[in-house]
């Protein structure tokens, strides 16, 4: 004998209780037994975030691997799909969790590093074609250029989130410039300058991970919410000082 699912036919307005087929009740999902919260998505995607970052760094910034080597792209290729893989699809578990800001990070890097990975794959080693061919140039600088764009666009929609979170989109949006102009213009130091910033970023995306996981209140970095509390006790502070002068 099969369970029968249980399926809301109404939602009253009055009391925002749910009425199910059997007759029963709960004022919400958390209440209700046959409904489980789904887990932070936060976690595995700050961690494939970093993980992905990383391995782009020592890929761009040539850090330790040289640009000339046809198997660093497959090697960078690799951890960039996985990674992308899992990202994106903690983005995509983020909006069940009505968390829209990691759901547009997540799911939006999570497409890059997957297109990232896919043309390494392919044997597009964009890098070492820099001098060699303006067309590939310029179309890897325009790719960056549109990260940059919107990276920016999320950035100064996070600034006021978390400093994990506003650290992590300005070492990106200044990797993006790096890579954009440095692939545009062939200017091979500039993409490593970029290279760095993504390393740095990937450093801040850890950070994000190990906060995540170790489940806490405290912050190495701050909190922007406990700052701006502060701020508002000082100025009512000032205010009824002034108001007990007078």
């Amino acid at each position: 004998m099969t369970e029968e699912v249980a399926v809301p036919i109404s939602s009253p307005a009055d009391n925002h209780r749910a009425v199910y087929h059997d007759h029963s009740e709960y004022a919400k999902h958390d209440e209700d037994p046959r409904f489980r919260p789904f887990a932070d998505p936060s976690g595995p995607g700050w961690a494939a975030l970093g993980v992905s970052l990383f391995t782009l760094s020592f890929y761009a910034g040539a850090i330790g691997l040289p640009f000339d080597d046809p198997n660093v792209a497959t090697l960078a290729s690799t951890s960039l799909i996985i990674g992308g893989l899992v990202v994106f699809i903690s983005g995509m578990w983020a909006f069940a969790t009505n968390d829209t800001v990691h759901a547009t990070i997540f799911t939006l890097y999570g497409s890059m590093f997957g297109a990232v990975g896919y043309l390494s794959i392919l044997g597009f080693n964009i890098y070492n074609t820099l001098d060699q061919d303006k067309t590939v140039s310029h179309a890897a600088g325009t790719f960056w250029l549109a990260w940059m764009l919107i990276t920016l666009v999320i950035l100064l929609g996070v600034v006021r989130h978390s400093p994990g979170t506003t650290g992590f989109m300005f070492m990106l949006f200044m990797s993006f410039v790096l890579l954009a102009g440095g692939t545009w213009t062939s200017r091979r130091p500039a993409v490593k300058a970029g290279g760095w910033f993504s390393f740095f970023a990937s450093l801040v995306s850890i950070y994000n991970t190990f906060m995540v996981i170790y489940k806490t209140g405290y912050h190495p970095l701050g909190s922007v919410s406990s700052v701006s509390q502060k701020l508002s006790m000082r100025s009512t502070k000032g205010e009824d000082s002034g108001a007990a002068e007078v």
